[in-house]
């Protein structure tokens, strides 16, 4: 299954895009598109761990099922007051 990950911030600018989108077995989870990311996008390996998956707009765990047609973004670190 193909599954495309939103970017945002500065894991867009490493990319040089909004979107990468890995192919995957089946039953894929979030904890499992790191690796696969990491392949298709070098760049954004050292931001992975400052960053947390999102599925469908919410934070997800990395035994998290995704699922065709699922939205999955990677989130940096957000603060503010």
């Amino acid at each position: 299954m193909d599954v495309a990950v939103l970017l945002f911030g500065p894991a867009a600018a490493a990319a040089g895009s909004s979107m990468v989108t890995v192919r995957t077995g089946t039953n894929p989870t979030v904890g499992s598109l790191a690796p696969l990311l990491c392949d298709a996008c070098p760049a954004i390996a050292p931001m992975l761990p400052s960053l947390r998956f999102a599925l469908n707009g919410e934070f997800a765990h990395p035994e998290a099922i995704v699922r065709q047609g699922d939205e999955v973004a990677l989130i940096g670190l957000v603060s503010g007051g």
